[in-house]
């Protein structure tokens, strides 16, 4: 397993602990920030969250982060990567603090998620957005990343439906 933070300029990425899991998850359930995640609106997330919550630190076959602040410290966003079997391609998720929004931070943790990724074998990576989504469809071709598929997929406790891009970047 890997315990290592990832640092940035501005960042620490690091493991995600059941300390910081109150940030994710409110992030994540908000009605704005968490638009066009699958995760579901807080009125209808159920049990999930509190059994993710306390197995936080036990490693599923995903790796889950928290992205904090050098500077002072405050939570800036998430991120998880997930990798196959054999290592070589990694999913990766990632979600940013309103407040902290077209500042590169989105940038910041991706390209560090990237290295962290290949260091560990990935050669292929992918990341689905909702197309909807502008910035992180922006974020994600401005760091060399490709459309690889369309598709959808359907928010969680609700009946919306997204069409969705699976984008893709191939390392060496």
């Amino acid at each position: 397993m890997i315990e290592k933070s990832l640092e940035t300029n501005r960042l620490i990425i690091k493991r995600t602990k059941k300390e910081d899991t109150s940030f994710c998850i409110d992030m994540w359930l908000d009605d704005e920030m968490g638009k066009y995640l699958s995760d579901p609106p807080r009125n209808a997330a159920g049990d999930i969250y509190l059994k993710w919550r306390d197995n936080i630190e036990i490693y599923g076959g995903c790796y889950y982060f928290v992205a904090v602040s050098k500077e002072n410290g405050e939570y800036i966003g998430a991120c998880s990567a997930v990798p196959s079997e054999d290592r070589k391609h990694w999913d990766l998720g990632y979600s940013v603090h309103k407040k902290y929004w077209r500042q590169g931070y989105a940038t910041e943790i991706i390209r560090e998620l990237i290295n962290f990724c290949y260091i560990n074998g990935g050669r292929k990576i992918t990341a689905d957005v909702a197309k909807l989504n502008i910035g992180s469809n922006s974020v994600l071709r401005k760091l060399n990343f490709y459309i690889e598929k369309e598709g959808t997929f359907k928010k969680s406790g609700t009946d919306i439906i997204y069409e969705n891009y699976t984008y893709r970047l191939d390392l060496k």
